[in-house]
């Protein structure tokens, strides 16, 4: 009795909690259902109406539903009783689905400036499963000090193994995952090419204006990338620099001093301006621009690639979700400090055909 009791209390929170505002099939039955009783009780209401001030003294009586034959009110009755049940069943079942899924929250902070905030319970805050949070946490210890790549490299080895172990022997149509951060270019690069398999890939960022976490669901601006710009080059040259401005102009000083002699190719969005790409339309766009300068550079028999990518993170993510190491050419994703020389100082090879696991490249420098 106490088992039934428990069940029917949760039915009716489930239902008056989400009537207004679920519009599944169960929540639907189950409002028709109400509607259809409401009709049925009007029909047959009688009421009474007195109204007294001083000696004036109204009635108002009023009677309805005679009319109606009985075995219509019956069978309506009877209607509406098994739409009420078969709706609130149905948004039961559903409620403990959605329970059963999972949402995996991964927050990547890997630079001084890294906001505190935890995204964990910002993102899908409407979500009703379970949530898993995988904090990705490479920040240097001291002011001044830069990323250190092989401890990136580490913790994101780390947090593949956490993602791992969370889903294990689930159904991946109840998991998925929301990717966001600020971290070093490398990182972000890296990780949108380790979680591209995984199931409803979503990503957020953060909101420097608002100050706060955010998905990527703005409107679309129109903004898109402009044609791939590439310079005339020998049959003979294998590897490139190629430079991706979204946010910010790609400094073509650094880019010199850093890769003396390579030709550069160059992928720009129309309207260069930070804190944007908000819109899962302009990511979208630009990342098949980035997917088809790769396909382009490999049909010129580019066999390396020296990436260099001013983009927010969201967007760093996705492009690195673009990256095919079985297909596309191998890649080296740059890392840019200003105040190093050369400017980018490090980069990560990212794993390919041949080598399946990532590797630090460090350039010869001097800290400025």
């Amino acid at each position: 009795m106490e088992f039934m009791k428990r069940h029917l209390f949760e039915l009716y929170k489930l239902c008056v909690e989400r009537f207004f505002r679920v519009q599944t099939l169960g929540a639907r039955l189950l409002k028709g259902g109400l509607l259809l009783l409401a009709v049925l009780l009007g029909a047959d209401f009688v009421g009474q109406f007195d109204l007294r001030f001083g000696d004036f003294k109204l009635n108002i009586q009023g009677a309805t539903g005679n009319g109606l034959p009985r075995y219509i009110v019956y069978t309506a009755f009877a209607i509406a009783i098994l739409l009420v049940v078969a709706g609130g069943l149905m948004m039961w079942r559903d409620e403990r689905r959605e329970r059963q899924k999972l949402l995996v929250v991964i927050e990547v902070r890997g630079l001084h400036n890294s906001p505190d905030a935890p995204a964990r319970d910002v993102i899908r805050p409407a979500f009703r499963g379970q949530r898993h949070s995988v904090l990705v946490d490479f920040r240097p210890s001291l002011a001044g000090e830069l990323v250190n790549p092989e401890l990136m490299l580490a913790r994101i080895k780390g947090m593949t193994l956490n993602v791992e172990s969370a889903v294990q022997g689930r159904d991946m149509s109840d998991v998925s995952v929301a990717i966001g951060g600020v971290a070093a270019v490398p990182g972000m690069f890296y990780i949108g090419m380790r979680m591209d398999d995984e199931s409803r890939f979503e990503l957020f960022d953060w909101n420097r204006d608002l100050k706060c976490w955010k998905t990527i669901d703005g409107l679309d601006d129109g903004n898109r990338p402009l044609p791939l710009d590439i310079p005339p080059t020998s049959s003979e040259v294998s590897e490139v620099v190629l430079a991706v401005s979204a946010s910010y102009l790609v400094d073509d000083g650094a880019v010199t001093a850093s890769f003396p002699g390579l030709p550069v190719v160059r992928l720009a969005a129309e309207k260069i301006q930070a804190n944007s790409y908000w819109s899962e339309e302009v990511q979208q766009a630009f990342a098949a621009a980035f997917r088809n300068a790769l396909q382009e550079l490999l049909s010129r028999n580019i066999r390396r690639i020296h990436l260099v990518l001013a983009a927010p993170a969201s967007l760093t993510v996705r492009l690195g979700a673009t990256y095919d190491e079985r297909l596309h050419p191998e890649l080296i994703a740059y890392q840019y400090e200003r105040s190093s020389t050369p400017p980018y100082l490090w980069g990560i090879v990212l794993p390919h055909h041949g080598s399946p696991e990532p590797v630090v490249l460090r350039a010869p420098s001097t800290v400025a």
